[in-house]
């Protein structure tokens, strides 16, 4: 039996935020949820795409080449881990995606995730799509 209200304590005690059921049915938790970027990783991106790229700072190829992807990847990275530590932690299976980060929102990045129980097979671009997302 899949505990949703630890999962969703578990995911915001390890920075994930604003986690919003968006379904819970037959050992099936469909939940979204937000990878908060800091300064940190603000600047690190910042100054990663002002050594890599020879365009002007802030240039759609700056954007698309090189700060946004950097930042996609800490975000991908991060979350990762912490769906892994789910995993353990709670003996479950997950799948998760990500919805890039663009020029106007690049302080975030949203994922949304299905978390099951082990002996379920599920598929998350199914359950996505029958959820219209």
């Amino acid at each position: 039996m899949i505990d949703k209200n630890k999962i969703i304590s578990f995911l915001e005690d390890n920075d994930l935020s604003e986690v919003e059921e968006i379904k819970s049915e037959d050992g099936v938790l469909v939940l979204r949820f937000f990878y908060d970027f800091d300064r940190d990783e603000l600047e690190a991106a910042k100054a990663y795409a002002n050594d890599e790229c020879e365009e002007e700072e802030e240039s759609e190829e700056w954007y698309e080449e090189y700060f946004l992807p950097y930042l996609n990847e800490i975000a991908i990275d991060n979350t990762g881990e912490v769906i892994e530590d789910l995993i353990d932690e709670f003996d479950v299976q997950a799948q998760y995606i990500t919805y890039e980060t663009d020029e106007d929102t690049y302080d975030y990045s949203e994922f949304v995730a299905v978390i099951y129980e082990k002996d379920k097979n599920c598929d998350i671009e199914e359950i996505l799509d029958d959820l219209d997302m």
